[in-house]
């Protein structure tokens, strides 16, 4: 009798033991924040809009500055190029060179462009159909984007937090705070917001792994998710 109960004790032990095991394995989040700094390797390589545009703001006068800001007008304008999205209220190509070359940062000499008949793109416009209706909401994004990142004014309001995501689960990213917003990004891939400037949780789910953060935003600042070793 005193065996069977002993074996019952051991049973009983030894699944407490590994269930406690198991739960000290548990995923955590490995998180890095820094302050954005965009190179000339990063505006080189990059397709993205904000990228390029941060690397002029932050370098002004540098030797490119031509190159890059061609580069520049060349995506937007592909990217809302009237045969590839039609829309509707579009908004004039001289306007955009406007966010990007009306700006103290870029003074120096102009940019040569190509001075066919005007074509019009969109940053801002409503339409019907779900395909203008993500086009017109991206279009508004690099617009607000581009204003922000030239905008010289030091009592901006705004600022935008980058996710770059490491892990290999798509990220739904909640930013809790006086406003609210939601971020998703995609896994091995990265999304960015604006928001308004102040105090915010974080939370996310990476993979299994559960994370919340408290973060002040003051500044344009990334942030690095995955899950640790």
């Amino acid at each position: 009798m005193k065996k069977i109960f002993l074996i019952i004790f051991l049973s009983i032990f030894s699944l407490g033991f590994s269930q406690k095991k198991k739960k000290g394995k548990a995923k955590v989040v490995a998180e890095k924040e820094t302050v954005i700094i965009y190179t000339e390797t990063e505006a080189e390589t990059s397709n993205e809009p904000r990228i390029i545009a941060g690397f002029l703001k932050q370098n002004p006068g540098h030797q490119r500055s031509d190159f890059f800001k061609k580069k520049l007008m060349t995506i937007i304008m592909a990217d809302n190029s009237a045969e590839a999205k039609p829309t509707i209220k579009p908004l004039s190509k001289n306007k955009i060179e406007k966010i990007v070359s009306n700006n103290e940062l870029n003074k120096g000499k102009d940019v040569a462009i190509n001075k066919s008949p005007e074509r019009n793109v969109n940053f801002a416009s409503v339409s019907s159909s779900s395909k203008k209706s993500e086009a017109s909401d991206k279009n508004k994004k690099t617009a607000a984007m581009l204003s922000h990142i030239f905008n010289d004014d030091p009592s901006d309001k705004e600022a935008y937090i980058n996710i770059k995501n490491r892990s290999n689960c798509r990220l739904i990213v909640k930013i809790s705070g006086k406003k609210y917003y939601n971020l998703d990004v995609p896994a091995k891939g990265q999304n960015f917001i604006l928001i308004d400037k102040g105090e915010y949780v974080l939370t996310t789910m990476v993979c299994d792994a559960k994370y919340s953060s408290l973060k002040r935003i003051s500044k344009d600042i990334e942030i690095q998710l995955d899950v640790a070793d």
